[in-house]
């Protein structure tokens, strides 16, 4: 049951809330939820960013909704949450197996870097060839 509080908790339930559906006291749903953080594992970083993305992405969804109805304020909120999902992303690392399974989750890796560039001289002779 600990677990299951400590779930809705994450899924954006007040303690008051959980405690009103479940008809026990909030003290009872405080100490399920204390419990349930208890025995994670602080070596579990992968559920976490689970966790964290699988709510960055709810939040993305309702600006998303907010926004297609005109709402201009959603702008802000929906930059922070953007903001937000990348840096998990750029936070997962591929090799790490401790990572590995959330692998899919990584951004792209950036273009390669050009290995030859025009020099001057040629882009000054590629000018004068087009009549520039």
């Amino acid at each position: 049951m600990s677990e299951n509080a400590f779930q809705a908790l994450a899924g954006g339930w007040s303690v008051r809330q959980i405690a009103e559906v479940r008809k026990v006291s909030v003290r009872t749903i405080q100490r399920e939820i204390e419990r349930a953080v208890a025995k994670r594992r602080l070596d579990a970083p992968d559920r976490f960013i689970h966790l964290q993305l699988a709510r960055l992405t709810k939040a993305l969804r309702v600006t998303d909704v907010r926004l297609d109805h005109g709402e201009l304020a959603a702008v802000a909120s929906h930059l922070k949450v953007v903001a937000a999902l990348e840096r998990y992303h750029r936070s997962i690392d591929p090799r790490d197996p401790v990572h590995a399974p959330l692998a899919h989750l990584a951004l792209p890796a950036p273009p390669l870097a050009l290995t030859h560039a025009a020099s001057q001289c040629d882009t000054a002779e590629r000018a004068t060839d087009f009549g520039a």
